[in-house]
């Protein structure tokens, strides 16, 4: 099947270049997007260097915005916009912000595992949530170091802000026990207020994707966090409980990256984020 996807990604490459001729020829009008990426863990010297050229072509493009302006209301503003977020809170977390993050003022929102925080790879802890992260098996290279208290602190003291990821980051559909989507959905966010003295209004599930989150979860988050991020993509536009995010790596290529950012996937998302939407208030 890697051929199919080799050849979809091939078709949303050249789609950028088309889109974009229609745009500058004033066939279409492009509408404002508001874009929120999610990054994982990006954590090499080369990952890095990537990872700050891409931050920078898009500069020139986007206005990136804090995780405060979701509140706000986008409709009367005309340049785009993106927020970065990041997931699962490896130790890579806290030198993306050091090194470019804090460089170039951009505030950003890290998703943060609470069981996960300053565990060491060698406890069962650990290799359990691992294994979460990553269902089919860790390789090597995915094997990183957790961030602990320390980095977080600096995280916040940077004026970054901490989102919830659940306890330890199972799938949420799977879970039947009330008791048990209370641990990973609320118990996690108490832990990670008290322990930062911070209020929490994000959440972001795991995995990111319709098949990954159930009703019964959607209830819980909607009474208990401001937001709920998604892994569909979309425009925030409009911005709702309920938000699009866009997968993202240092890797991508900037043509391919800016396909999904101007919405050339966004129909195989949209359907299926309604749907979520319904179980919402």
């Amino acid at each position: 099947m890697n051929w199919v996807k080799n050849f979809l990604f091939k078709i949303l490459d050249i789609s950028y270049f088309l889109t974009q001729g229609f745009y500058k020829s004033q066939i279409f009008n492009q509408e404002l997007n508001v874009r929120v990426l999610i990054y994982h863990d990006v954590k090499t010297e080369k990952q890095i260097k990537l990872f700050k050229k891409q931050i920078l072509s898009l500069k020139k493009e986007y206005e990136f915005i804090s995780p405060n302006d979701l509140d706000k209301d986008f409709i009367n503003t005309s340049k785009n916009k993106i927020l970065l977020s990041f997931d699962d809170g490896f130790k890579s977390n806290r030198k993306l912000a050091e090194e470019v993050l804090n460089e170039l003022n951009i505030k950003a929102l890290f998703f943060i595992i609470s069981d996960f925080v300053g565990v060491k790879k060698q406890s069962e802890k650990y290799k359990k949530i691992i294994h979460n992260i990553y269902p089919s098996g860790p390789n090597k290279s995915e094997l990183s170091d957790p961030m602990d208290h320390d980095d977080i602190k600096f995280l916040i003291s940077s004026g970054h802000q901490i989102g919830c990821h659940t306890l330890s980051h199972q799938m949420l559909s799977k879970i039947s026990s009330l008791n048990e989507l209370n641990k990973e959905l609320i118990s996690s966010k108490n832990m990670l207020e008290k322990d930062f003295d911070i209020k929490i209004k994000h959440f972001a599930f795991p995995f990111g994707t319709y098949d990954s989150i159930n009703q019964n979860s959607l209830k819980i988050l909607d009474k208990n966090y401001q937001f709920i991020h998604s892994g569909l993509r979309g425009n925030n536009k409009k911005t709702t409980k309920l938000i699009y995010r866009d997968a993202v790596n240092p890797e991508m290529t900037i043509n391919r990256f800016k396909a999904f950012l101007i919405g050339n996937a966004d129909f195989l998302y949209k359907r299926k984020f309604k749907k979520l939407n319904k179980y919402l208030n």
